[in-house]
């Protein structure tokens, strides 16, 4: 059986990202890690539960740029992971994120 081949390499990297969860504005941000991340989208370790669908906003700090919020879905979960994709990211949050990525020493990418 193949596997699909992605659109997006991903790569391993461990950052704290602020999520916010769209569907309530007066939530604080939940500071979550992440387990990689690609120009598509990232995984990230969560403490709360998300169920496939849930819009959140992400928060990235991203060294040599000012933190950006991109919006996102989660279209995984598995036990404490979950994968969230940038279904409507810009241009220039793309490209800060494609930028760093290629920075990361010593990668393995996935």
């Amino acid at each position: 059986m193949n596997s699909p081949t992605r659109k997006w390499k991903r790569v391993k990297v461990d950052i704290r990202v602020k999520l916010y969860r769209a569907d309530c504005a007066d939530a604080e941000a939940l500071v979550v890690r992440t387990f990689e991340m690609s120009g598509g989208g990232l995984s990230v370790y969560v403490s709360e539960t998300f169920t496939v669908g849930t819009r959140v906003t992400v928060e990235i700090p991203l060294p040599g740029c000012e933190p950006f919020r991109a919006p996102a879905i989660v279209r995984n979960v598995r036990g404490f992971r979950c994968g969230l994709e940038f279904p409507e990211i810009k241009a220039s949050q793309r490209g800060a994120i494609m930028r760093y990525l290629s920075t990361v020493p010593d990668v393995i990418e996935i």
